[in-house]
């Protein structure tokens, strides 16, 4: 069996930064990726970067290729296709979709996975979360749509298809918005953008072209169906840590972790969107978190054996 120092297993930035801060202080790393790439949710962000100092990246693409130029990145030990199914606690054995891994400190950076809607299981009208309404809203252009959710995300969404589509539904479940104060002086007045309050998808009728939602709503003036030519969910997200050899999680499935990014064992460790929750989620929390993580790892490796 394979013995690894430190193994990380997600190659979104989390990863990736715990992987240059491994290489910083001299300990030796192999990450995992489920996927055929590095970038994580970078290759999901479509919009400008410009929190994330020093530059403003146009996009998350262009803040990607400049961590591939990074040295440590491009001579990393990375297998790609490779995700993190088991964990044995006591025997500190990983186990991955491709093989099982003796490791001395595991670092759970494996992001999240946006959430589903069980009525529309099986329905082709429905886009998938890597669909940009700002790259990819011309392809909807003269439609109806219906955006379902109330966050930054979901009204984002529906401003940015509203300039190119017939007409937009915004679909909120509860009887507020969670956006921010950007997005909802935005959607102001948006001649051709209709919120249905408190209603939610409970199923849905194939009809070819076209889609016909049925709604429930406690608001009796909404309608119990709606015609839509796609649907775009915008519900939030949970994290890639269940099943994880039963480690404490909170919410939606996020990694629970202390001060110095541990969790219930003192060998495994959580950085990133997988262990901050929605509300959270950053780019420049998930760098320093990695950083934290490894320099926590160092300083055990210096004061004694791992176990």
């Amino acid at each position: 069996m394979e013995h690894v120092q430190v193994l990380i297993a997600g190659g979104g930035i989390a990863g990736l930064s715990a992987a240059i801060w491994c290489q910083r202080l001299g300990l030796s790393c192999l990450l995992v990726e489920k996927s055929d790439r590095l970038g994580g949710q970078l290759h999901q962000i479509h919009n400008e970067i410009w929190d994330f100092p020093p530059r403003v990246y146009p996009r998350g693409a262009s803040l990607l290729d400049e961590l591939y130029q990074h040295p440590t990145i491009q001579n990393l030990n990375v297998r790609l296709g490779e995700e993190l199914l088991a964990i044995d606690r006591d025997a500190h054995i990983v186990t991955t979709s491709k093989t099982a891994y003796r490791v001395d400190y595991l670092l759970i950076a494996t992001g999240v996975t946006p959430n589903e809607i069980p009525a529309l299981n099986g329905c082709k009208r429905v886009l998938p979360p890597a669909f940009s309404s700002t790259a990819e809203a011309t392809s909807v252009a003269g439609l109806a749509l219906a955006v379902i959710g109330g966050g930054d995300r979901a009204l984002e969404s529906a401003v940015n298809l509203a300039r190119h589509a017939r007409h937009v539904y915004l679909l909120i479940r509860s009887n507020h918005l969670r956006a921010r104060p950007e997005w909802l002086r935005k959607i102001a007045g948006l001649p051709n953008l209709s919120l249905l309050w408190e209603t939610e998808v409970t199923g849905y009728q194939d009809e070819g072209e076209r889609l016909c939602l049925t709604l429930a709503s406690r608001r009796p003036e909404n309608p119990p169906t709606l015609a839509v030519d796609w649907i775009l969910p915008r519900i939030g997200v949970h994290g890639n840590c269940a099943g994880l050899g039963g480690l404490a999680t909170f919410g939606e499935g996020y990694l629970k972790t202390d001060e110095f990014q541990r969790a219930d064992d003192s060998w495994i460790y959580g950085t990133g969107d997988a262990t901050n929750g929605a509300a959270y989620a950053s780019l420049s929390l998930a760098v320093g978190q990695a950083m934290k993580a490894v320099k926590h790892i160092s300083m055990q490796y210096r004061s004694s054996t791992p176990f």
